[in-house]
Parts: structure tokens; C-alpha cells; sequence
């Protein structure tokens, strides 16, 4: 009876350690928004890949443009989401929509000649964000910013509203995503 007991014991005290261990790691795993930072040579750069007058004449995987002056981008929107676009476009993750509904957009934020969305971190809620494309120019404005794990595709989720979900990585939070949302107005 007493090995039964202690052999009980050290199970539950093992089981303790590892949830004890489980809630202060998850806990610690999603960042307080208000505490993302970029590297520092990126803070102030602006990034401005085409001029106003190319919407017109972009070739068919282009989508658009999209523009948010806080931080100075202005940058071309390219089908695909893989390595080889994300190196010099803002990409369109394939599987959401293109027009209509949520829009959803990754960008490099550091370690990358054209990090676009290196100063996403910066944009707060009420911010305007423009998306122009060869039917229309709509503006959104930013309503929701949270760190999400890069295994939470909720957010890609297609709406009646439309809105622009834009997605990028957090500096050594390596399961993290930043999620910048733009509702239009």
C-alpha cells in the first residue's frame, strides 16, 4: 500500500511540474501588442516600390497597391504568398479573397531588402489604410491589432464586411504573427 502510494504521489507531483511549466510558457507565448517591436533600422524607412500611375498597367498576377502613409508604404500586391514573392511584393495569401470580403496580405518585416511591413507594429486603431486596385480604390481603417499564433488561420476567414487583414512576424517570438485588421469605411 505505501508503494502504491508513493508511486501516486511522485505521478501527481510530475503531472504538477508540467502543467505548472504549460501555463507559465503559453502565458508567457502571446506578446502584448503594445511591446512589438521591428529592428531599429527599420523604424523610419519608407518603402515606395511603384508610382500611383502602374495600377494601370499591372501585369495579371498583380493585384494592387496598397498604401498607408503613417508608415510610409506604398507597394505593389502580388498573387501568392511564397519565399520567391514575398522577396520583393506584398503578397495575397491565395486562398482569401481578392476584392470582396477579407483581403488577406503577409509582408517580410525584417532580414529582407523590401520588408514592407516593418513598421506595421506602428499603426494603432482608427489608422487609414488604402487598397486600389484596376476596379476600385477603397480606404479601410484599422480596428483590431493582436499577436496570433502562426497556427490561428481565423482571421483569414472570409466576411461580409470588407476588410484587409495584413499578417507578419514579431522579432524572436517565432510562433507568433502580428494581425494588423482594416474594416472599410
Amino acid at each position: 500500500m505505501k508503494k502504491i502510494f508513493i508511486i501516486f504521489f511522485v505521478f501527481m507531483l510530475v503531472v504538477s511540474i508540467i502543467l505548472v511549466y504549460y501555463f507559465c510558457n503559453y502565458s508567457n507565448k502571446l506578446a502584448d501588442v503594445n511591446k512589438i517591436k521591428t529592428d531599429s533600422k527599420y523604424e523610419n524607412i519608407v518603402y515606395e516600390n511603384i508610382n500611383s500611375n502602374e495600377i494601370y498597367s499591372l501585369e495579371e498576377d498583380f493585384l494592387g497597391i496598397l498604401e498607408i502613409q503613417k508608415i510610409g508604404l506604398k507597394a505593389t500586391i502580388k498573387e501568392g504568398s511564397n519565399n520567391e514573392i514575398l522577396k520583393k511584393y506584398i503578397g495575397h495569401i491565395e486562398e482569401t479573397s481578392k476584392y470582396d470580403g477579407n483581403v488577406c496580405l503577409v509582408a517580410h518585416n525584417r532580414g529582407n531588402e523590401y520588408s514592407y511591413f516593418a513598421r506595421l507594429n506602428e499603426l494603432q486603431e482608427g489608422d487609414i489604410v488604402t487598397y486600389k486596385t484596376r476596379f476600385y480604390e477603397r480606404q479601410y481603417k484599422v480596428d483590431n491589432i493582436e499577436a496570433i499564433f502562426e497556427t490561428d488561420w481565423s482571421k483569414l476567414e472570409n466576411t461580409k464586411e470588407n476588410k484587409l487583414t495584413m499578417i507578419t512576424c514579431i522579432s524572436n517570438k517565432r510562433n507568433q504573427r502580428l494581425c494588423v485588421q482594416a474594416v472599410e469605411i
